[in-house]
């Protein structure tokens, strides 16, 4: 009698939205001249200290719900305004067979969590219906009763399209860029697929946190993010410590509105991790990772259950690879974002840490990355070259500590 085989059980992943909303800002003096919406989860629901995320949460069947696409055609929706949202691109990323196109359902599903965790309500009225996409509208909290509809959307996610109905409004579907999409790695055993949406607004919103969610919102720069991850103050996952590098990439408010709207046109990237187990910290793999004479993406991520142990360290691990792509942690609050080839999906390219010039941490180069920034970053790669060390893990005390420039090296270079 043949001896049955256990099969291990794949893992589960729930599907989820998360909203980055980016205001620009008035000084006009700083690199960056704009903020990002961020929360720190309350100790009830964070799943490690001060863990800090974009306002987003799960999925729930309220959002396909069929009354919606009634409520639209009755509002005055028409199928081009839908067909504006980019096709079913996100049904053939997850293999859904709602009928209830993602492109809406998961636009509803980060518009309705954003406003249960922090009382904020894109939304459009009739005569905003007909506007051209280019800002969010948020509606003003003075406007209706926000706490009110907050608690009761909180309570029963269905009550969202009956406050929209009250309200004479639609979610303001138009104004969600699509960014990005993240998955749990297959080790973790359970996790979530999350869609992540990028909106602009010119003014900054009047917030509501939800206590029992929320314990602390921040608007702060990409940057400022980092150094507060750096400074234990914050902790960032993975999935967005990477998306912070990405927006270091673009200092100018009106620079990044115009990328995402261009990039809107674009396919969305998928990244679901492979984890290895180095023998001085953990390295994520993200697709397109490939060695010289193997692939460290390999078989099914989806499949990959366990932590795939390789007996050297994160920097040699690096050596062994031709394509790198990859966000290595040596212990928090230690993170890397390696990738050393054209992004997934021309989108930009995450920055690492290691490379960046002092003036990008202090936020005083105003304008944009000029020349003198991209001399640093080459030089730090440079130097690394020919020394074949990591500026980050290097004993930099011979550098003279009265130049600001060099002690800003060392205390941003330095794990």
């Amino acid at each position: 009698m043949a001896r049955e085989i256990a099969v291990p059980e794949l893992p589960i992943w729930r599907d989820s939205a998360s909203l980055i909303i980016c205001v620009k800002t008035t000084d006009e003096l700083r690199a960056c001249n704009y903020k990002l919406l961020m929360l720190k989860r309350s100790d009830r629901t964070s799943l490690i200290d001060d863990q800090t995320v974009f306002p987003g949460g799960l999925y729930d069947d309220s959002d396909e719900a069929i009354e919606w696409l009634k409520y639209f055609e009755k509002f005055g929706v028409t199928e081009q305004m839908f067909d504006k949202l980019g096709g079913r691109c996100y049904d053939e990323l997850y293999n859904s067979t709602n009928a209830m196109p993602s492109e809406i359902s998961l636009r509803i599903n980060a518009l309705r969590e954003t406003f249960e965790e922090v009382g904020v309500f894109l939304c459009r009225n009739r005569k905003q219906l007909l506007k051209p996409k280019q800002w969010s509208f948020c509606k003003p909290a003075y406007d209706y009763e926000q706490s009110y509809w907050q608690q009761i959307v909180h309570n029963d996610p269905r009550q969202f399209l009956r406050m929209c109905r009250e309200l004479k409004v639609v979610p303001d579907l138009w104004s969600l860029y699509k960014w990005s999409c993240w998955a749990s790695p297959a080790a973790l055993r359970k996790g979530y697929e999350t869609t992540f949406f990028v909106s602009f607004l010119q003014e900054t919103p009047m917030l509501l946190p939800e206590k029992s969610e929320v314990k602390e919102c921040l608007w702060s720069s990409p940057m400022q993010y980092l150094q507060m991850h750096r400074d234990k103050k914050i902790h960032l996952s993975s999935p967005q410590f990477y998306e912070i590098t990405r927006f270091t990439r673009k200092g100018s408010f009106d620079k990044l509105q115009k990328f995402a709207q261009e990039r809107d046109k674009c396919e969305v990237a998928f990244y679901l991790p492979i984890l290895y187990l180095c023998d001085d910290g953990i390295v994520s793999v993200l697709p397109g990772s490939f060695s010289i004479g193997d692939d460290f993406y390999i078989g099914d991520a989806r499949s990959s259950l366990e932590l795939r142990q390789i007996n050297c360290t994160i920097e040699q691990f690096q050596l062994k690879s031709k394509r790198i792509h990859r966000i290595e942690t040596i212990g928090s609050p230690s993170t890397a974002v390696r990738l050393n080839f054209k992004p997934l999906r021309d989108h930009l390219l995450p920055i690492c840490e290691a490379y960046m010039a002092p003036e990008i941490f202090t936020e005083t180069n105003s304008g944009s990355h000029g020349r003198a920034v991209d001399i640093w970053s080459v030089g730090c790669v440079m130097v690394e070259m020919a020394s074949g060390k990591d500026g980050r893990k290097e004993d930099l005390s011979t550098l003279e500590s009265n130049e600001p420039e060099r002690r800003s090296f060392r205390r941003y270079n330095v794990t």
